[in-house]
């Protein structure tokens, strides 16, 4: 049974479903597929409307495009990382991870590795793969969730219909694409400068207008070999403090007239020490 995909729940609608309600569970209560949805729904937006509020959205660390060795001159590898999606998904790519230019998209699930042959297309498919014209190519990914694990459905009624199967599991996964243009949303940053000066109370971001996280950008020649990779001139980051970390300061305390103890048998004369410090 061949997988699903379908993209994420939100679908630009910078998750406005099911986000003012939870189920509310009582004694005897007939629960059904759709409260335990409801419940799911009710987090994973609260989530992403934490991420995408305070957090923003981008690269938060890695996903770095290199280029292959020569005798796969259309190939780059997609390093692991951790990305924000527009939206507030989480964008995992957990293992490095082969791609062909001169494919227009790819999926993959969180999970899958840059394993030789299983990157490329098949070359027996009609328009698997189209050498794209001269110049600069955009790769970006977007979250993208996949079905998995199909399980056998109990038959109903007679139970004439005893081979349904439905899937179990939804798997966290991703769409590597090929965009002809820098997206609006990567261009012109805001000044950082404006984080440190009083400014006036910000409005809410607004919902983004495409799904996508540029990774980096390409130049190809006539035959699609990659020239260049650049990872500054499209790329948005997420500034995070996770790399960032401080000490205290010295505390060390010390005694300027320590107590020396009686010797056996004698009586113990009381002294009083001081001490500096915190």
């Amino acid at each position: 049974m061949t997988p699903s995909t379908t993209n994420s729940a939100t679908n630009g609608n910078c998750a406005k479903t099911g986000f003012a309600e939870r189920p509310r569970f009582f004694p005897r209560q007939l629960v059904t597929p759709d409260d335990l949805t409801l419940a799911q729904d009710y987090f994973r937006n609260k989530m992403r409307r934490h991420n995408r509020y305070l957090h923003g959205w981008g690269i938060v660390c890695g996903a770095k495009v290199v280029k292959t060795v020569d005798n796969q001159p259309w190939m780059v590898v997609i390093k692991s990382g951790y990305i924000l999606g527009p939206y507030g998904d989480e964008i995992l790519i957990d293992h490095d991870l082969c791609f062909d230019v001169r494919t227009k998209c790819m999926s993959a699930v969180t999970g899958d590795a840059c394993s030789g042959s299983a990157a490329v297309p098949d070359p027996m498919c009609s328009g698997s793969t189209t050498t794209p014209p001269p110049g600069p190519l955009f790769i970006a990914v977007k979250y993208k969730e996949t079905m998995a694990k199909p399980v056998r459905v109990q038959p109903v009624g007679c139970g004439c219909d005893d081979s349904q199967c439905e899937y179990s599991r939804w798997q966290d996964g991703y769409e590597i694409c090929v965009l002809d243009s820098c997206p609006a949303s990567h261009q012109s940053p805001p000044a950082t400068d404006t984080l440190l000066n009083p400014h006036p109370i910000p409005d809410c971001p607004p919902c983004p207008a495409d799904p996508w996280v540029v990774l980096g950008t390409v130049t190809v020649d006539a035959n699609g070999n990659v020239q260049t990779v650049n990872l500054c001139s499209c790329r948005r980051l997420v500034i995070g403090l996770a790399p960032y970390w401080v000490t205290c300061n010295d505390t060390t305390d010390t005694v300027s007239k320590p107590v020396t103890p009686a010797p056996v048998g004698k009586p113990v004369v009381e002294k009083t020490p001081t001490a500096t410090g915190r």
